[in-house]
């Protein structure tokens, strides 16, 4: 058994923020009944743990996503406000080093208060972390308007999805060329949000209304099933049968119904982040009135199980978007609303019969703290996200990597050296795009206004809002 002592303990208190402020023991025990051996396992033969190192399987995950390229871009890539705005906005890094703060308070909140996870059964805090902070990694620039874009542009290639390119990244492109960056299987399982390959997702789907091609959802492409089998292999054909199970979905596709505990909590995560830390940024920018935000927290402002609540609703009401102390005083209250979400998670049966408890619990919210969350989503898209400003920046964007993908399809001679021999190596169509398509979704914004810049001329205007 191994401990990481930090500290004296946990703190218990009512304050917004309790998660950031607390101190407290970590303790890992290796025979965890979470985590198999099988979790901990490498793709890449031998690389089995030796035993003298001071990290964990979990640790050493963590640092190799943190030390990545494709971490780094993630500075320069869109949330929800352009990159061009300024410095003070929400990018895909920050959000997503958010998202692992929250799912780190969601790991605890359930480690110290639910008896499923008492003792040597705990949920391994390094692993939510690394896996929060690569979930958007697959993200292509300008949202997902790009994604869309790309998806366009794939569409007789197999297809793009970030959550699948995140993947792709993490088990081909970023490190090593055959094993990405070696990841333990239960790493690469708690970022597959949507355990089914594209090509299969994409069967029978149609496009919109509009001639219009969404991507479906889906964590892995056809060119990488191998690994997806792998990350599969220990698991009995039921639980597989289970994790993998789909259903139609409105297009005519197919869409995932389950995933691993990790993963919920990491989704969730991603839920609250964008419901309140975009938000904010939006009523910072004045996309939003704070008052819109004071009447979603009303109702639930008396209930004593949620004192934050309350708290919230007091800072927020009769704020000024124009007063010097807007920042605190919304800051403060989205604390009070983030800690209420966090204390709130509860485990959910999801395969009774599982032997793993990774597929046998999801977690979720009570219900009208579900519904709270969903309406703060909603606000966000609809003032921010399908804004006419936001939207004319990204149809710019997803203009510029369509021009940049048939660019690149018809002299491979623009594209990188390692690139060109790939895509000149390349036995058919379908790679030679993918070989493309993997070069544009790893570009940041800059870089893809540069590059488009170079090959068409200088666009008038910046992405600002």
């Amino acid at each position: 058994m191994k401990h990481i002592l930090a500290g004296g303990g946990i703190k218990h208190d009512h304050r917004p923020g309790w998660l950031e402020e607390c101190t407290m023991i970590l303790v890992r025990h290796d025979d965890s009944p979470m985590y198999s051996e099988s979790d901990k396992e490498r793709r890449k033969p031998g690389t089995a743990p030796d035993g003298t190192e001071a990290r964990d399987a979990f640790e050493k995950d963590y640092g190799r996503i943190v030390h990545s390229a494709a971490f780094r871009r993630l500075q320069s890539k869109t949330q929800v406000i352009g990159t061009g705005v300024g410095d003070f906005y929400r990018t895909r890094l920050t959000h997503s080093m958010e998202v692992a703060q929250i799912a780190r308070g969601i790991a605890i909140h359930l480690n110290h208060s639910h008896p499923l996870f008492a003792d040597e059964n705990r949920l391994d805090v390094s692993l939510l972390e690394a896996a929060a902070l690569a979930h958007d990694l697959g993200h292509p620039p300008f949202g997902h308007r790009g994604e869309q874009a790309l998806h366009e542009c794939m569409a007789g290639y197999g297809g793009f999805e970030g959550n699948a390119h995140t993947f792709r990244i993490l088990t081909r492109l970023e490190g090593d060329r055959v094993y990405g960056l070696n990841l333990t299987r239960a790493l690469l399982l708690s970022v597959m949000k949507y355990p089914v390959l594209l090509d299969d997702a994409m069967e029978g789907r149609k496009p919109d209304p509009r001639g219009r091609l969404t991507p479906p959802k889906a964590s892995v492409f056809g060119e990488d099933r191998e690994a997806f089998e792998w990350v599969l292999a220990p698991f009995s054909d039921e639980e597989r049968a289970f994790l993998t199970r789909t259903a139609a979905d409105p297009d005519g596709g197919r869409e995932t119904l389950h995933k691993s505990l990790e993963c919920s909590i990491i989704e969730l995560a991603d839920d609250i982040a964008y419901g309140t830390h975009d938000m904010e940024d939006a009523i910072n920018l004045r996309l939003i009135h704070p008052s819109r935000l004071t009447e979603m927290v009303e109702p639930l402002k008396n209930r004593s199980e949620w004192p934050e609540l309350g708290m919230a609703f007091r800072e927020l009401q009769g704020i000024d978007p124009e007063s010097d102390d807007l920042k605190y005083r919304l800051k403060h209250a989205i604390s009070g609303i983030i800690s209420t979400f966090i204390r709130h998670v509860e485990p959910v049966p999801l395969m009774e019969n599982a032997r793993s408890p990774r597929i046998r619990f999801n977690v979720t919210l009570p219900l009208e703290l579900r519904e709270l969350l969903d309406r703060l989503k909603w606000l966000v898209a609809e003032k921010v996200i399908f804004s006419q400003r936001v939207q004319m920046m990204s149809w710019k964007g997803a203009t510029m990597i369509r021009q940049l993908f048939d660019a690149f399809m018809n002299e491979e001679r623009l594209l990188t050296e390692n690139d060109r021999e790939a895509f000149r190596r390349a036995p058919n169509d379908r790679i030679r795009a993918r070989v493309v398509c993997d070069y544009i979704a790893g570009m940041t914004d800059l870089f893809a206004l540069r590059m488009h810049a170079r090959l068409f001329g200088q666009s008038r205007g910046t992405f600002d809002i």
